[in-house]
């Protein structure tokens, strides 16, 4: 391994443990009640933003970050890697959905956080509130394709593009008031803490594959 190498495995460790330990403490502060305040405060401001026609808008963005649209997407970008024979890269991207998708839920069964109930609300949502699926499943979309692109010539298109999607459908679910700010930003730091692991996890799989010398025998 190289000494490039190096540094880039220190710098995503570094930023998969502040990942980790910025979600520990978030969760934290939610499990005690402490930003119950901040985050009913920021609610309400956003909605005294609220008219129709972000009514109409916000509501087409929270069906982009659906279970359904996010789905769509993914198998979309899935099928283009494998047309082009970037197996790795379609690895990558089912992956990193796939698994914040079943993280993102176990880790709302443990906590059982009530959704916000500020002002009647324009979706109905039954499920916990803590960390936000939507913002979760958006985001690990968005960084699966930032990291995907980072060393093509696409990365900044793909950049602009992935944190528009992520930020947009994230603060829809704020809008319509099913989800509190830390609802979103967990959704965030766990998406950025599992892709990390996904990214070693496969980089490590593709370097023992072609490292690998053929046995000889007889």
């Amino acid at each position: 391994m190289n000494k490039r190498s190096i540094v880039t495995l220190a710098i995503c460790f570094a930023i998969f443990l502040a990942a980790v330990i910025g979600f520990v403490s978030l969760a934290d502060e939610v499990h005690e009640g402490e930003t119950l305040a901040f985050d009913q405060s920021v609610l309400q401001a956003i909605n005294a933003t609220a008219s129709p026609v972000w009514d109409t808008f916000y509501l087409t963005v929270t069906q982009l970050g659906s279970v359904a649209g996010i789905v769509i997407l993914t198998l979309i970008g899935l099928a283009v890697f494998i047309k082009k024979k970037k197996y790795t890269w379609a690895v990558i991207l089912a992956a990193s959905v796939a698994g914040a998708a079943v993280i993102n839920l176990v880790l709302k069964l443990i906590f059982e956080r009530s959704r916000p109930d500020l002002w009647e609300q324009l979706v109905t949502e039954t499920s916990y509130s803590f960390p936000s699926g939507h913002a979760m499943i958006s985001s690990m979309l968005a960084f699966a394709l930032i990291a995907i692109a980072w060393r093509t010539r696409y990365r900044i298109a793909v950049t602009i593009a992935a944190l528009l999607f992520m930020v947009l459908v994230s603060f829809s679910r704020l809008y319509l008031g099913v989800h509190y700010p830390t609802d979103i930003l967990a959704g965030w730091l766990v998406s950025a803490a599992w892709l990390f692991v996904v990214l070693a996890v496969v980089r490590g799989w593709v370097y023992r594959r072609t490292t690998e010398k053929p046995s000889v025998t007889g």
